[in-house]
């Protein structure tokens, strides 16, 4: 598989470091272990714990989080890590049909103050008037 094909799905390896470093100073964040290279549990100060799956799907579609959710069920929200990636609408609902966040960076730091509805239903405040 060509280094291309690899990062298509699997985020580089400075992009988890900046979702380790986002984690270990978030003030809503406790604690966090890495589960496996994708996989990360967040353990959240008087907030449930999030289990995290990260990605680098450009654009996260249903068939994405089908996927992502067959091979680790325990997920409980997606991101997808790169600054230029995104998710289509109906993978957003799907995702939130059964109970996943799915989230874009900035989406993500900001839902991790808060938890249940509002955290999975969370939008940046710079998306709320669009």
């Amino acid at each position: 598989m060509a280094q291309g094909d690899y990062y298509a799905k699997v985020p580089r390896p400075e992009s988890l470091e900046v979702v380790r470093r986002s984690l270990a100073r978030h003030n809503a964040v406790s604690d966090y272990k890495e589960v496996s290279a994708q996989v990360y549990e967040i353990f959240r100060t008087r907030k449930s714990t999030v289990t995290l799956y990260v990605t680098n799907v450009y654009t996260v579609g249903v068939a994405d989080v089908q996927e992502i959710i067959e091979e680790h069920p325990s997920v409980t929200c997606i991101l997808t890590v790169s600054a230029w990636n995104g998710y289509t609408g109906q993978a957003k609902e799907y995702a939130k049909s059964i109970g996943v966040s799915l989230f874009k960076y900035k989406e993500w730091m900001g839902a991790l103050n808060y938890d249940g509805d509002a955290f999975l239903d969370y939008i940046a405040p710079s998306d709320r008037e669009k």
